[in-house]
């Protein structure tokens, strides 16, 4: 969703109004690639479709896409945090973020789990620990069941636990930097909250790979909160960027940070089809690719480039969440249908692909309209301090 950045500054004659981050292409991007990505993992038999092919490596590099939405997350929801420990912004309470968040993610969340979970199991009890687990977010700790019921689900897991991170570490910001005087001494404290959470979670990986040797086939362990807390944290150091006013003012600057980061997405990946980088290692290096591309279109003086505001993609990054949880269990009915080709083959890929985002996309798009914005509707109805609004209280009386 497209954040507007809050200020409390006025603008004067020389300050540019507010701008909105156009990221809901990103955001379209991100989602229309993993559904293509999962399209191409089904049609995987004995070896994959287009398997020693350069198209195997892209469709393969697809996973650069969830690190992605890791870095959008933290952005969006780490900027309005940090301006307020700057002073520019009046704080927000924990209590206020975590009912817009929970109001805007969980009903669809909750939704697609029951539906899907009910009808993978028909016969009660069925495996109710994979619903229970689900419901509380805690299946990214069950190797078993941290894929089931909805594979993508698992990052949705992750986001909560780093919602309430970021709800208790926020209000902790806010303490501290109240207490100091100069925005140095702020944003010091800041960035290193931030780069905190980035080498908790690159330590974790280093003792998890090299010291306990968890194999990786541990999912809980490389897909865990631990293990992608610092995809967040970088989301977290750009927010942080932007509450400084970091501005890339030249156009040669914008050119070399997208240029940058999108060299170092290929060459993450390059070593990584080389062998030369372990998987849990490869992902901070994305999301680093990413924070560069992404600040190329963000951390600027001038208007982003025109395709980022280009509609139709706009509305599909709106519902771009509908759509990460909605594909898979679209592709499921589409199986049980019979409506897809045999399995294995490229044009079989394609044809799944294509099929596949022709209904998951309407899909989405009915579940933002009917779900999502009926959870903003349910945010709406607290007030600034998180309490019910008083819709029905008496008006004042005419002095």
């Amino acid at each position: 969703m497209t954040a507007v950045l809050p200020s409390a500054r006025k603008v004067t004659r020389e300050a540019a109004p507010p701008r909105r981050f156009q990221l809901d292409v990103y955001r379209a991007l991100a989602a229309i690639a993993v559904a293509t990505f999962h399209a191409y993992q089904f049609n995987r038999n004995e070896k994959w479709p287009l398997e020693g092919t350069v198209w195997h490596e892209v469709m393969m590099s697809t996973d650069l896409f969830v690190a992605l939405f890791f870095v959008l997350s933290g952005l969006l929801l780490g900027l309005p945090v940090a301006k307020a420990a700057l002073g520019e912004s009046g704080p927000r309470p924990a209590k206020v973020f975590l009912i817009k968040r929970v109001s805007r993610l969980i009903p669809a969340y909750f939704i697609v789990v029951l539906v899907v979970w009910f009808v993978s199991n028909p016969e009660l009890p069925g495996h109710w620990q994979d619903l229970l687990l689900h419901l509380t977010f805690t299946h990214v700790y069950s190797d078993q069941y941290i894929f089931w019921t909805d594979g993508p689900a698992w990052s949705l897991a992750d986001e909560m636990h780093f919602y309430l991170l970021l709800a208790l570490l926020g209000s902790l910001a806010y303490r501290v930097c109240a207490r100091l005087e100069s925005k140095r001494a702020k944003l010091a404290v800041l960035y290193g909250g931030a780069g905190t959470l980035v080498a908790l979670s690159l330590t974790y990986k280093l003792l998890a790979k090299f010291v306990w040797h968890r194999p990786s086939s541990s999912w809980s362990t490389w897909f865990g909160p631990m293990a992608k807390l610092d995809l967040f944290a970088i989301g977290l150091l750009m927010a942080v960027l932007a509450a400084a006013g970091v501005k890339l003012a030249h156009r040669w600057s914008r050119w070399t940070s997208a240029l940058f980061g999108l060299g170092v997405i290929v060459l993450a990946h390059w070593v990584r089809s080389n062998g030369y980088l372990p998987d849990p290692f490869l992902h901070p290096v994305v999301a680093v690719g990413c924070a560069f591309v992404v600040a190329s279109t963000t951390l600027t003086t001038v208007p982003p480039p025109r395709i980022l505001s280009w509609r139709p993609a706009v509305t599909v990054g709106l519902a771009s969440y509908s759509l990460y949880l909605w594909h898979e269990p679209v592709l499921r009915v589409l199986d049980t249908l019979g409506v897809l080709p045999s399995t294995g083959s490229p044009s079989a890929f394609v044809v799944t692909a294509v099929a596949l985002l022709a209904l998951a996309i309407p899909v989405a798009l009915l579940s933002y309209q009917a779900i999502e914005k009926t959870g903003m509707k349910i945010a709406a109805a607290f007030d600034s301090k998180g309490r019910p609004r008083e819709y029905y209280a008496p008006e004042p009386l005419a002095v």
